[in-house]
């Protein structure tokens, strides 16, 4: 059953989107890549993933910078929307899991920022941004050990099939590789979800009353 959420949000310039309940133990962040994927289409993503019913904030870059410059005027930076996102976090003592995803430049978003903050579980699909490829390796390598990162990518594209090895150099990453008989290309989320597969790939609901305590 879906419960009623408390409390929904817009803010920062319309680039950040979020979506409380408070019966539910869960936050996903999903950060938007460069063509702002899912972000235009939100409330179908968050029914059709079957993660309706969890808190999810949504997050844009504006100025398609891979979150370098932040999401707002007043929250320029990878650092300040690192705290942001911690603040936002430390106030919700219901949230016992945390979760970051992304597709393309999201999905380095996801990585990225999923390793700052040190969440449950990274779902980082056909990330890119080859000349960060070292930023995003220190950050996997900074990450506390809990932070479990899952790299979905399609072999038959090269550029995101180099990117994805080269972060599975790490053994602090689980490469997914598209099956043969899908051909996902570049958007492999996307695929996914029209295939209505997210479902088995993000955690299921946990209220609560049932959630332990964060390994973060």
């Amino acid at each position: 059953m879906v419960t009623s959420p408390t409390k929904r949000a817009l803010s920062h310039e319309g680039n950040i989107a979020t979506l409380k309940r408070k019966k539910c133990a869960q936050q996903f962040m999903m950060f938007a890549g460069l063509w702002r994927d899912y972000m235009s289409a939100a409330p179908d993503f968050l029914r059709n993933s079957g993660i309706s019913d969890r808190n999810t904030m949504v997050l844009r870059d504006p100025y398609d910078t891979f979150y370098e410059r932040g999401v707002s005027s007043d929250i320029s930076s990878s650092e300040l929307l690192t705290e942001w996102i911690y603040n936002y976090l430390r106030k919700a003592p219901h949230i016992r899991e945390a979760y970051t995803v992304g597709n393309s430049a999201g999905a380095y978003a996801a990585i990225y920022f999923g390793c700052k903050l040190g969440v449950d579980e990274v779902f980082a699909f056909a990330p890119s941004g080859l000349n960060r490829l070292t930023i995003l390796m220190d950050a996997i390598e900074q990450a506390p050990s809990h932070t479990k990162i899952n790299v979905f990518y399609d072999t038959r594209h090269e550029r995101d099939t180099y990117f994805a090895t080269q972060l599975g150099q790490s053994d602090r990453v689980k490469l997914v590789p598209s099956p043969e008989d899908e051909p996902d290309g570049h958007w492999v989320m996307i695929r996914k979800l029209e295939r209505n597969q997210l479902r088995d790939i993000f955690p299921p609901y946990r209220a609560v009353d049932s959630a332990p305590a964060s390994g973060g």
